[in-house]
C-alpha cells in the first residue's frame, strides 16, 4: 500500500487552526508543508474587495504526507467534525514514493 498526500487549501485566516490541530495530532501525519497560494475560481469564494479586484483570492495551501489513503480520508473526517462548515477545500494523491538525501 503507497502512502498518501492529502492536499487543503483554506483561507489564510485559518491556517492557524489547522496547524495547532495537526500538531496536536503527529500520529494522523508524516510531516507537512504550508505555502501561499492564489485561488481562482468561482467567484462567491472570493472574500474581499481587494482580492475582487485582482480576480483571486489569497489562500494556503497545505500538503500533508500520510500512511495511505485511509488515513488521509479519516484525517478528513476529523478536521470536517472539528471544523464544521470552514472553507476548505481538499483531495488525495497517491505518493509513489518518497524520502530525504540523507
Amino acid at each position: 500500500m503507497h502512502s498518501a498526500c492529502l492536499k487543503l487549501v483554506l483561507p489564510a485566516s485559518l491556517e492557524e487552526q489547522v496547524v495547532d490541530h495537526l500538531l496536536r495530532h503527529p500520529e494522523w501525519t508524516g510531516g507537512f508543508t504550508a505555502y501561499a497560494v492564489d485561488g481562482h475560481g468561482s467567484p462567491h469564494r472570493i472574500a474581499g474587495n481587494a482580492e475582487e479586484v485582482r480576480g483571486r483570492a489569497g489562500r494556503v495551501q497545505m500538503e500533508i504526507l500520510t500512511a495511505d489513503a485511509d488515513a488521509a480520508r479519516e484525517l478528513v473526517a476529523r478536521l470536517k467534525a472539528d471544523m464544521p462548515n470552514a472553507d476548505i477545500l481538499w483531495w488525495i494523491a497517491p505518493v509513489l514514493a518518497s524520502g530525504d538525501f540523507r
